[in-house]
């Protein structure tokens, strides 16, 4: 998963309203014995000077991260993005230490499958988390609070930035086809935007069933050398990939966790002497696009 953006329980933080949704998919994972990967931004650190602050207000949710880092195998990897780049030089960080003892940070990972996946967060191939990086986090930690409070959303979603994931996109896509790394998959975050295959799931649509939206590169062709798990951040929902072998051979799964009303069944018989139905809220997760993973060289 990516792009958590865990903050201080303000109304600036963008992670609060999905914890709920995000705390029942640490504990699914964690009993189904996954490995837990965080592929950057996921601590808000631009916005937050401190780290004490977010563990504060989501210790619920360090609780099960702990379970992951603390299990004998380790399942638990920690990459660093663009909004958490503070832990680069500061991972020995006494809160963080005491909570993950010894843990190990990394700007990516590679897993050495059959064909070689690194992990990534994705604002290296973003310009604009370069020179202009610093005014960025000024701007996100002294003046983006101030307009959130006013009503103002985020402009750099990507519903609102097509073309700007468009641009990330291609361009980790097209490293993923021409490094010299031995990389052939590269999954990666940033941008909030689910990608499967080299598709938004708009792309997607348009090339199944022809409806059309700002932003979608017509005629764009599936490769499975590129995915993106989307972020934690979306209204009411986060996405991911799931990552599964059978015999040495990887497949690929993104994931939806949103809620869902289910009307309480027991009540049905009760239905004819009260006008009331009650139901409950719900927490679901839907595999959006499964595929397993076959490497077609274009």
């Amino acid at each position: 998963m990516s792009d958590m953006h865990r903050g201080d329980g303000s109304c600036t933080d963008d992670f609060a309203h999905n914890s709920l949704i995000f705390k029942c998919a640490l504990e699914y994972y964690f009993n189904e014995d996954f490995t837990l990967i965080e592929l950057g931004d996921a601590e808000e650190l631009w916005e937050n000077k401190k780290f004490d602050q977010i563990y504060i207000t989501h210790s619920s949710i360090y609780e099960w991260l702990m379970k992951f880092h603390a299990h004998k195998q380790g399942r638990y990897i920690k990459i660093w993005g663009n909004h958490d780049l503070f832990w680069k030089d500061k991972r020995d960080d006494s809160l963080l230490q005491d909570i993950f003892p010894s843990i190990r940070m990394y700007e990516s990972a590679v897993i050495n499958a059959e064909h070689p996946i690194m992990l990534i967060h994705g604002h290296q191939f973003d310009a604009s988390c370069s020179g202009r990086a610093i005014l960025s986090k000024a701007v996100v930690r002294h003046v983006w609070p101030f307009l959130q409070r006013c009503g103002f959303k985020d402009p750099t979603r990507a519903a609102d930035n097509p073309g700007k994931c468009n641009c990330v996109d291609e361009d980790i896509h097209h490293w993923s086809k021409t490094n010299d790394e031995g990389i052939d998959v590269v999954i990666a975050g940033h941008t909030h935007r689910p990608v499967y295959e080299n598709l938004s799931l708009t792309e997607r649509r348009y090339n199944e069933q022809k409806i059309g939206a700002p932003g979608i590169t017509r005629n764009k062709r599936p490769d499975s050398c590129y995915f993106n798990a989307g972020s934690c951040v979306h209204p009411r929902c986060i996405t991911g990939i799931e990552l599964t072998f059978d015999n040495g051979r990887p497949t690929l799964s993104l994931i939806k966790w949103a809620y869902e009303i289910q009307k309480i069944s027991s009540l049905e018989q009760a239905r004819k002497t009260n006008e009331n139905d009650e139901f409950n809220l719900a927490v679901k997760r839907v595999r959006l696009e499964p595929s397993s993973l076959t490497m077609e060289q274009s």
